[in-house]
């Protein structure tokens, strides 16, 4: 961890990081599992379709979220429409996820799934 970087891609250093990250992710592909998706996959595993659902790597289910993502993909969503955020208004642990979020959401969308070097 520090400066050398070895804390792990993005910063994971910290506890439950790298699963916050990874959340953020999925939400920024567009990989959030909607009610048409669960029904098709239904209809592809049926009687399997819980077991399916329980371990897909393909999207996330909306109650998987943690409450920090949809909490920092919403004050991303306020800052990209010109919310008038003061240094002071967020607390310095916000301001850094934040930062990452936008990092995150910055990258085209092929992108994402690759590991930094």
């Amino acid at each position: 961890m520090g400066l050398t970087g070895s804390g792990g891609e993005d910063g994971a250093g910290w506890p439950g990081m790298e699963a916050l990250l990874q959340e953020v992710r999925y939400l920024a592909r567009g990989r959030l599992c909607r009610p048409e998706q669960r029904r098709r996959c239904r209809t592809e595993n049926g009687a399997f379709a819980d077991w399916a659902c329980q371990s897909c790597r393909e999207y996330i289910r909306p109650e998987a979220v943690s409450p920090w993502s949809w909490h920092l993909m919403f004050l991303h969503r306020l800052k990209k429409a010109g919310y008038p955020f003061k240094a002071a208004d967020l607390s310095l642990e916000t301001w850094l996820l934040l930062g990452l979020v936008e990092d995150i959401l910055a990258l085209p969308r092929g992108e994402q799934n690759v590991k930094r070097q």
